[in-house]
């Protein structure tokens, strides 16, 4: 065998930060096995990577180092990353014959038993839920101490006598009993082992078996840091086997004593895993031989040096100075850190959103070159998803490797809305959000039906039965539409056949998980299918093992359950790219590419804070032997390290994250002090990318809106024909026409109309026809004239739009009031009047205007015959009624036009009759009365006879259509927005906040 796998030295190297670890370790095995002669040099070959990624990723490494030719691969083995969970090799395990590794659903329901077990027998009453979130640090607890070694669990007790933690420490050493005595017995009555705990165990197996049966072919362990206890038992193991290999990834070898004391107690060091790595193997750093590798860059070791340095334990950073000279050499300082900065690039983006940005334009300008690669690396998942978004704009379909959560994926975002859904099947929001998902498998025709037809404006339904009643009468009643709405119907009827009568608010997770998993597949069947439907089906079975402890739960508590597992679970969903990634730092360990974008270097971000320990405070764990947090820190600062010296490397923080000011991570921050103290006021450029690869300028070019030509505006002016205009207006229209022009052309020109919302909250309009339909039903023929019974027909209507009961009990009182205060008037009002009052009477006038015919039509709520022969109109406002002036001024014309229509005849029922008065009439929360043309010195105004306000008014309108018979006359957006009293619908139609400048819509 080669000169690698000699047994006269420690067969122990480290591949420098920067380098393309898995090609250089591939290329160089196969040189020394003759791989490119030999396809079987390795198949006897046994190998540990880190993770799952690093496996796949050096089957192909190999494939490519033996020339592209087939070969038998050597057995490769996951060994585990700190941060991982993925179980160990069976064959390990097998070694052993150990139990098999408990579920995590199962531990964490095991686990919870164990809690609530222990608040009962404290006569304790804890919540349910409380007692799964104290399971899941307790099981946090116990893989970190499976993680550390040798806990001495027994010493807790001691550690805080005579203090004032004592007694709540004592009740804390109580709880932790939990995992110190209870847990292991539980495990053993079940057969069964921790994951953590199972991956030592079968890591000392393997060591065992190799001391005693030493194996005769390579044993590889690379890339590993020796983070943990089972990789240190490995790489002891390997390093005794007669062809045993430990490759390293980045070892700091120019470390001297001192320093190296000090990383040793700095848990956050990038170099701290493997210098404490090397203690346990008892090997000197000097015993570290470097990895062949060839075409290594001239510039490497100078960027390896300048990053050690910057991220130097603090003791060290005192004599910066001094040291960079040292490091040095024969090269001046501010030339060696010139050369180490050489293709590394600093931009700093204003918030996330443009960070994602950013990125996305780098990826991209990289496929213009022929045959580069890119890969974005960034722990912050969102920043990934919002990245790969971006470049489907270019059509770039680049999924981030640690995948989606499952709540963005097909299947598990159609399996919460069914969740949902079942709360309240007939909400209308949850039943058209769950049928309008692409996985559910009923047509578009049957539920735009259900969504225009049934669901719009009010709920005036409580339940299914009432809904399904809703849409059969409604085809009853509906002729013309009955083919269409059969089908309709039969899928009401097979959704009402889904739905069980289960008790919402206190029922078994068990039963509810199996009802929404059986739901969703009647209601889509593809719902299981693809990995995200795996992942799914995974997740239910698992869920129903997590609430079998809980006991009986609102169907609510279950759905958030249901909602945090599935966000947790990731899935791989799209094709790998064959230029471009974007990976976690744990994806992309021992990768790199020929350009590589570190982002989301702020502080909580990347590095990450350790969370902090629910049970025991930092210098407990210390005292038993638990792992310091901050050990997590340094894996994640080893993972930039390796990546930052790289030779073409762009790092990206953000100024601004979550709308919140941001710190820029740690390690950028001393990277730039430790430049900025080399080369003084150039540092301030040094970082700035070359001007043909300024992501910043692309992104200002691209935002830049080009030059508007000089008689350009955004504002719209549409000109429609004389033909298309609109030829008959009611007289409420009229005065939207003197308001806002646009919102009249989207109507009658372009046919649009605005459809109410779903579950439309009770408002002005809505209560505005209530009532009016309450005061029309109160004056039929034989109804009891009283005030309970018109509070009655009120409330009654409200309810059918939707009121709330609440408010409805609320408002009781205050509306009885106006009910006897309306009676009151209307008893006053009576005198003078002949017959019955005439109610929602319509009336139309025909008109012709520069040679155009034009109707005039308006429904009058009230109109009341005077002695004489004269009429008052009268117009019901829930709230607050146009002033005179607005009425004068012809911006509200409506009652008005409305006399206009009966002074000539309009109204059939009355023929041509004199207006005496035009009243409003304020019937709400309270009650007024407001007589247009009569003397009001709150206005201010003179008195002026309804007849002249008619007659202005009708000068007002044969202006107005006048205007608008001109072809070249626009219809304007709110030309004047003092004017506008409502939002118009068509706000956003016209883009009205974009060229008003309040806002730009995407």
């Amino acid at each position: 065998m080669s000169s690698l796998f000699d047994a006269s030295t420690p067969n122990i190297y480290t591949i420098p930060a920067g380098s393309n670890f898995l090609n250089a370790f591939a290329t160089a095995l196969a040189d020394e096995t003759g791989l490119r002669d030999d396809p079987e040099a390795l198949a006897d070959a046994l190998i540990y990577v880190p993770n799952r990624r690093s496996d796949s990723a050096l089957r192909f490494a190999l494939y490519q180092a033996a020339g592209g030719k087939a070969c038998l691969l050597p057995d490769i083995r996951v060994l585990g990353d700190l941060e991982t969970d993925e179980p160990p090799p069976t064959a390990e395990a097998a070694l052993a014959d150990l139990p098999p590794v408990i579920s995590p659903a199962e531990r964490i329901g095991a686990l919870t038993r164990l809690v609530m077990a222990y608040f009962e027998r404290a006569g304790s009453q804890i919540p349910a839920v409380s007692c799964l979130s104290a399971a899941r640090e307790l099981a946090r607890l116990l893989d970190q101490a499976a993680l550390s070694g040798d806990v001495d669990w027994a010493a807790l007790a001691d550690l805080a006598p005579g203090t004032q933690l004592a007694a709540h420490w004592e009740q804390s050493v109580k709880f932790l009993e939990i995992i110190t005595e209870h847990w292991p017995a539980q495990l053993e009555d079940a057969a069964r082992i921790d994951p953590y705990a199972r991956r030592f165990a079968a890591a000392e197996a393997m060591a065992a078996h190799w001391r005693a049966t030493p194996p005769q072919t390579p044993v590889i362990i690379a890339g590993s840091t020796g983070a943990t206890p089972a990789s240190r038992i490995l790489m002891q193991a390997a390093l005794d086997a007669p062809q045993g290999l430990i490759v390293l990834p980045g070892l700091d070898t120019d470390l001297d004593d001192e320093t190296a004391r000090q990383v040793k107690a700095a848990p956050s060091h990038p170099q701290h895993a493997m210098v404490r790595a090397l203690e346990a193997l008892n090997l000197a750093r000097s015993e570290i031989a470097l990895w062949p590798i060839k075409d290594a860059a001239p510039a490497q070791h100078a960027r390896q040096r300048l990053l050690h340095e910057a991220l130097a334990p603090a003791q060290s950073t005192a004599d910066w100075t001094a040291k960079l000279s040292e490091v040095a050499g024969d090269q001046d300082s501010a030339d060696f850190v010139r050369n180490a900065v050489s293709g590394l690039t600093v931009l700093e983006a204003k918030d996330e959103t443009e960070e994602a940005m950013l990125a996305a334009l780098m990826l991209r300008e990289t496929l213009e070159h022929p045959g580069q690669t890119a890969a974005l690396v960034t722990p912050d998942a969102g920043l990934a998803r919002h990245v790969s978004a971006w470049l489907k704009r270019w059509d770039i379909d680049l999924a981030p490797s640690s995948g989606w959560p499952l709540t963005q994926t097909q299947a598990g975002s159609f399996i919460l809305l069914v969740a949902d859904w079942l709360l309240d099947p007939a909400h209308p929001v949850a039943l058209m959000a769950m049928l309008q998902h692409s996985t559910c498998r009923f047509g578009t025709d049957e539920v735009r039906s259900l969504d225009k037809g049934m669901l719009r404006g009010p709920r005036i339904w409580t339940d299914w039965a009432q809904l399904e009643q809703r849409v059969a009468d409604f085809a009853r009643v509906d002729g013309d539409a009955s083919a269409e709405l059969t089908s309709l119907s039969t899928m009401m009827a097979e959704i009402g056949q889904l739905i069980e009568p289960l008790d919402l608010a206190a029922l078994d997770g068990a039963v509810w998980y199996q009802h929404v998993a059986s739901v969703a597949a009647a209601l889509g069947p593809e719902t299981w299918t693809g990995q995200d439907g795996g992942t799914l089906a995974n997740l239910m079975e698992d869920l129903k093992t997590l609430a079998e402890p809980l006991g009986p739960q609102p169907a609510s508590v279950w759905n958030d359950l249901l909602k945090a597992e599935a966000t947790a679970l990731a899935v791989p969903i799209g094709n790998l790219h064959p230029r471009l990634a974007i990976w976690g730092p744990l994806e992309a360990r021992l990768q790199t590419a020929d350009r590589l974008i570190l982002a989301g270097l702020n502080e909580d971000v990347w590095p990450a804070q350790p969370p902090a320990d629910a049970f025991l405070p930092r210098v407990f764990r210390a005292q038993i032997g638990l792992s310091d947090p901050d050990e997590r820190v340094g894996l994640s600062a080893h993972d930039f390290t390796q990546l930052a010296a790289a030779p073409d490397v762009t790092l990206l923080n953000s100024q601004r994250r979550e709308d919140k000011p941001a710190i820029a991570s740690r390690w950028l921050w001393r990277l730039k002090t430790l430049v900025r103290g080399a080369l003084g006021a150039d540092s301030d450029t040094i970082f700035a990318p070359r001007p043909d690869r300024d992501a910043i300028a692309w992104l200002r070019a691209l935002e830049a809106a080009p030059e508007a030509a000089p008689d350009f505006s955004a504002e719209p002016r549409p000109k429609p024909p004389l033909s298309a205009r609109p030829k008959a207006l009611s007289v409420t229209r009229v005065e939207q026409l003197v308001r806002d022009p646009y919102a009249i052309y989207c109507e009658s020109v372009l046919r649009l109309r605005p459809l109410d919302p779903l579950n439309l909250a009770a408002d002005a309009r809505v209560r505005g026809t209530a009532i009016h339909k309450a005061l029309e039903d109160f004056e039929a023929p034989g109804t009891q004239q009283n005030a309970d019974h018109l509070l009655a027909l009120l409330e009654h209507e409200l309810r059918r739009g939707g009121e709330a009961e609440a408010d409805l009990v609320a408002l009781r009182e205050k509306r009885r009031e106006v009910c006897a205060d309306y009676l009151t008037w209307r008893a006053e009002n009576k005198v003078g009047m002949e017959g019955r009052p005439l109610t929602e009477i319509r009336g139309e006038l025909h008109l012709i205007v520069q040679g155009h015919p034009f109707r005039l039509s308006g429904t009058a709520d009230r109109i009341e015959v005077r002695q004489g022969g004269q009429i008052a109109i009268l117009d019901f406002k829930t709230g607050k009624p146009p002033s005179e002036k607005q009425v004068r001024a012809g911006l509200s014309p409506q009652m008005p036009l409305q006399g206009l229509i009966a002074r000539e005849g309009g109204y059939a029922e009355l023929g041509r009759v004199p207006v005496e008065a035009l009243t409003y009439v304020r019937f709400g929360t309270t009650f007024d009365v407001q007589s247009l043309g009569a003397p009001a010195s709150r206005a201010g105004l003179e008195a002026v006879p309804a007849e002249d306000l008619i007659a202005d008014a009708e000068a007002g309108l044969l202006r107005l259509i006048t205007a608008f018979t001109d072809p070249n006359h626009p219809y304007l957006s709110a030309p004047r927005p003092e004017r506008v009293i409502y939002e118009s619908a068509y706000s956003r139609l016209a883009r009205r906040d974009e060229w008003t400048g309040l806002r730009t819509y995407d």
